[in-house]
């Protein structure tokens, strides 16, 4: 009997660090498979990624993020821009999710031609300098164009940085389409550029505000 619990302990200690490392390896198998048997059904057809889109965007309305985000996951990258631009406001505010500027950016740019919102968070993310990698001349142009489309958000930004960069025509022209009067900053900011104006030159940008028709 000694001689065989020699053998063992000398087998134990020979093998030990094999042992554990298969130990370790079954129990993340283990546990992989437990998440993986509770977490949505891979979807296979258009039906099955239209459903995932629809469940994972209901979870994230009624702020069950980390769940949504087991549905988004597939949709997305099925190429639905809606999951793209979720997956990405998911990242960029840690719903669900830890925080990553960097993921948040390319969830929003992958969605882009696609999403009016998606397109103004890449491009202000890109103008703020969240998005490191981007050019500020990237930023203002796709800006402009969601501001064109009608984005309330990007009038308002362009207004605002028309504002501190002098140009009062425009600053006047896109804080009114944004709705100038939304918060104290945007009034204020309204009334200023409508001061550093005369009265002809607001007449006809009130004339162009008022004829203004979103692009598609």
């Amino acid at each position: 009997m000694s001689n065989r619990w020699y053998y063992t302990k000398v087998f134990f200690l020979r093998y030990k660090s094999q042992l554990i490392l298969g130990a370790a390896v079954f129990v993340a198998g283990f546990l992989a498979a437990v998440f993986l048997a509770g977490g949505p059904k891979v979807p296979k057809t258009e039906r099955e990624f239209s459903e995932a889109m629809k469940t994972g965007r209901h979870l994230y309305e009624t702020g069950r993020y980390a769940d949504a985000f087991k549905h988004l996951i597939y949709p997305a990258e099925h190429g639905y821009a809606d999951a793209r631009y979720l997956l990405g406001e998911m990242y960029y505010n840690g719903l669900g999710v830890e925080k990553n500027a960097k993921r948040a950016f390319e969830n929003f740019k992958a969605a882009a031609e696609r999403s009016v919102p998606a397109k103004y968070m890449a491009a202000s993310m890109a103008f703020r300098g969240e998005a490191k990698q981007m050019p500020k001349g990237w930023a203002t142009a796709r800006l402009t164009q969601v501001a064109y489309r009608g984005c309330k958000r990007a009038q308002n930004d362009l207004g605002i940085y028309s504002l501190m960069s002098g140009d009062f025509e425009q600053a006047y022209f896109w804080l009114s389409l944004a709705g100038g009067r939304a918060s104290e900053r945007a009034q204020k900011a309204l009334e200023t550029a409508a001061s550093k104006l005369t009265d002809y030159q607001r007449g006809l940008l009130d004339v162009e505000i008022k004829g203004f028709v979103p692009r598609k």
